[in-house]
Formats: C-alpha cells, sequence, structure tokens
C-alpha cells in the first residue's frame, strides 16, 4: 500500500511539475511576442526568480491545506456553519497528507530554481 502511495505522489508532483513548466515556457513565448529580447530574460535571471516565487506559492497552498484540518479552522467552520461536523484526527492526517504532496513539489521547484540560478538562465 506504501508502494502505491509514493508511485502515485510520484506521478502527480511530476505531472505538476510538468504544468508548471509549461507555465513558464508561455510565459517566455508571451515575453517574446511583447517584444522583451530573450537575451535580457536569460541574464536577468527572470527564470530563477520566477521559480522562487513557485516555491513560495506551493508552499502557501501546502500550509492553507495543512490549517484547514486543524482543530481551530474546524472549529470556526463548525460556528459559522452551525454544522454538528466535528473534527477527527483522521481529517487532519488526510488534509496533512494532501499538504506533504505540495511540500514535496515545492522542495523540487525549490531545487529547479537552484539549478536555473547556477547555470545563469
Amino acid at each position: 500500500m506504501a508502494h502505491s502511495f509514493w508511485l502515485a505522489t510520484g506521478i502527480w508532483i511530476l505531472k505538476v511539475n510538468l504544468l508548471v513548466w509549461a507555465i513558464n515556457a508561455l510565459l517566455l513565448i508571451l515575453f517574446a511576442l511583447l517584444g522583451s529580447s530573450l537575451t535580457g530574460l536569460f541574464s536577468s535571471g527572470f527564470f530563477s526568480k520566477l521559480t522562487l516565487v513557485e516555491t513560495g506559492i506551493a508552499l502557501i497552498v501546502a500550509g492553507a491545506i495543512a490549517f484547514s484540518g486543524s482543530v481551530s479552522a474546524s472549529k470556526t467552520k463548525e460556528y459559522i456553519r452551525k454544522s454538528d461536523e466535528q473534527w477527527s484526527i483522521d481529517k487532519l492526517r488526510g488534509r496533512e497528507k494532501i499538504a506533504n504532496k505540495y511540500i514535496i513539489l515545492a522542495l523540487l521547484i525549490f531545487a529547479e530554481s537552484l539549478l536555473v540560478s547556477l547555470l545563469g538562465a
């Protein structure tokens, strides 16, 4: 069971990482069409800064997902919605599993940011 979880997590991370780089390629095409010089983009460290921002976004999403399963968030939802839905440790663990995927994704993007920065792009 653990093997299939890690395999599914790895595939998800690779798919999302591919999506992130597709967005980066679209941004490059957009800037090229708007008249920016490619050498200027590469020499300014555009991609290393962009991947650093993407790392931050992934970490913020992971934190928000993990917080949504916490006791305080559940009690707040319970108070606002006036529902009888109770907090449980299983919901928290489920949210943390989802958040872990985003944390691993953020670490991968951060490593790519360092690599791009070292390559000078």
